[in-house]
């Protein structure tokens, strides 16, 4: 191995080494919270059979999703009408031409 390639060995390693050291550190800034649950396991396990049971606990993953029913008491026509005065009316700013 020439004297060149072992430099350049040499100051890979040492720049890998630097890089990682930069990196160790956890303080990221934030304060730190110390947290002290109020509840025992117990006690959060039956509030969240409770939740199922009643209905309340809602997932993402839940292919039963709360039923949200929207009524409109206005016609489309009406919707419509009211859009157009209100253009007319300066109420409305139009976007796009």
């Amino acid at each position: 191995m020439t004297a060149s390639k072992f430099a350049a060995s040499a100051l890979i390693a040492l720049a890998s080494v630097a890089a990682t050291s930069a990196f160790a550190g956890n303080d990221n800034g934030y304060p730190r919270v110390s947290v002290t649950s109020t509840k025992t396991r117990a006690a959060v396990q039956a509030e969240l059979a409770q939740a199922r049971q009643d209905g309340t606990l809602l997932q993402s993953n839940d292919k039963q999703y709360p039923k949200i029913v929207s009524v409109s008491t206005r016609t489309r026509a009406e919707v419509r009408a009211e859009y157009e005065a209100a253009l007319k009316a300066g109420e409305i700013v139009r976007v796009h031409s």
